[in-house]
């Protein structure tokens, strides 16, 4: 089998380095500066993923990403290992996910709202049935934030097919067969785990033009990650309204001298205009009417332009 070595192993090994760059030859294939920018929007996606599930701090950090045989990523998985296999859009194949076992375990523990430093990791063969279980649930969670994470390239939509501890039952490539791999360290309550996503260079090929190239800004596909995501947020978030009927200008004596029962006219008739308030700024002219029901409604007539003052700052230089 074909294997790229470092460069440490090149020299233990006394190689020529002409050599080593010959055998290398065998494998032809564009670096794709895009995943890069892919992985680093997956880091930004699982610190926010993993404390959801955990209920705590998570620090992810995108360790390398490496153009290797799958083979050889098969030889350099941990034992044991979560094994997890993702399928869906723009790949044409399968995706392998692998967790090692202090990220597995500790996540589990979390989860189950128990201390991360109760748990032992040494003399660990295999995994139960329950935690595969959990296992498939992060799994399904990484391969969601791998989906968004796509997005800066091209709508994508990913789901987790089918867990596993053993290697060949894994295998989403041939064994000489090129493969992209992101490897990420993930820290959470002082345990450091590692995630490694793999990619088939063969999976990619529907986008490996656009991989290929560096996009900047918008992608004219749609609106950018970060917009849509804030733009959610603002559609669900809540404002306070007020109507305001009428104002008076009264003397504070007068004021001071009201007492239970008086009543305070201010002259308020239907179809009378009134203005609309949010958050202090005033937003729309309404008037005021009744609806079948009894109850009284507002129509919006005109909407006011918000004009900024600027702040005194109290210096009169």
């Amino acid at each position: 089998m074909n294997k790229v070595l470092s460069k440490d192993d090149i020299e233990a090994e006394g190689v020529n380095l002409i050599d080593e760059i010959i055998r290398l030859s065998d494998f032809t294939f564009d670096r794709l500066p895009m995943l890069d920018i892919i992985g680093a929007r997956l880091v930004e996606n699982l610190n926010a993923a993993f404390p959801d599930l955990t209920r705590v701090a998570c620090e992810a950090s995108l360790l390398s990403l490496d153009y290797i045989p799958m083979g050889q990523v098969i030889e350099g998985l941990p034992q044991p290992a979560l094994l997890a296999v993702g399928i869906g859009k723009p790949f044409e194949g399968e995706i392998l996910l692998s967790m090692d076992t202090t990220l597995l375990l500790t996540s589990i523990e979390l989860m189950l709202g128990g201390s991360a430093k109760e748990v032992n990791f040494d003399g660990i063969e295999d995994f139960t049935a329950i935690e595969l279980g959990f296992g498939e649930r992060l799994a399904s969670a990484v391969f969601a934030e791998l989906q968004r994470s796509m997005s800066v390239v091209c709508a994508a939509a990913l789901e987790l097919d089918r867990v596993d501890t053993d290697p060949d039952a894994v295998m989403v490539a041939k064994h000489n067969s090129l493969c992209a791999r992101m490897k990420f360290s993930v820290t959470m309550a002082g345990q450091n785990g590692v995630l490694d996503v793999v990619i088939p260079y063969d999976a990619l090929e529907p986008i490996r033009p656009d991989l290929g190239k560096i996009y900047f800004g918008d992608r004219g596909e749609g609106q950018s990650t970060w917009h849509d995501l804030i733009g959610g947020q603002i559609e669900r978030a809540n404002m306070d309204i007020e109507v305001v009927l009428a104002q008076e200008r009264l003397p504070l004596q007068k004021i001071m001298s009201w007492k239970p029962g008086d009543t305070i006219e201010f002259g308020i008739e239907d179809g009378q205009d009134a203005t609309m308030v949010g958050s202090d700024t005033p937003m729309f002219k309404v008037s005021i009417g009744h609806r079948n029901n009894g109850f009284i409604a507002v129509q919006i007539t005109e909407q006011l332009s918000f004009t900024e003052e600027p702040e005194e700052d109290g210096n009169d230089n």
